[in-house]
């Protein structure tokens, strides 16, 4: 698969740490932790799971015509997921977005959680 294929999709409300305290915990041993340096861009693999567990994370989109829109800053607990682009609907409201368009960088000293896809599903 390669990059043209894959999107980002941000949960800007998760709080996984707050409502998923139990869930977290189990992942502690099982994640991987990414560290950041200020200004350190992130590349994310496809079929991952990021869980921003301390730090800020900013998420910025290059348009055509050559500027660039901040989309979010990702702050601790929430989830950021790497997938196909075709597992995606057509909803312009939702927070998904093109990986080729978009840069990912960290705001100070940033810790992530990396999960494999599917960590973080109800149903874990």
């Amino acid at each position: 698969m390669n990059s043209n294929d894959l999107v980002i999709s941000l949960n800007r409300s998760a709080n996984f740490f707050a409502t998923r305290a139990d869930l977290a915990e189990r992942l502690a041993k099982t994640r991987q932790l990414v560290r950041l340096a200020p200004d350190q861009l992130l590349h994310p693999e496809a079929d991952t799971q990021f869980i921003v567990r301390r730090g800020k994370l900013r998420v910025s989109q290059f348009l055509d015509d050559g500027h660039e829109i901040t989309r979010a800053v990702l702050q601790a607990g929430t989830v950021l997921t790497v997938r196909a682009s075709q597992e995606h609907g057509d909803n312009p409201a939702a927070d998904v977005y093109n990986l080729l368009d978009m840069v990912l960088m960290a705001l100070g000293e940033t810790d992530l959680w990396s999960l494999p896809r599917g960590s973080l599903d109800p149903d874990h």
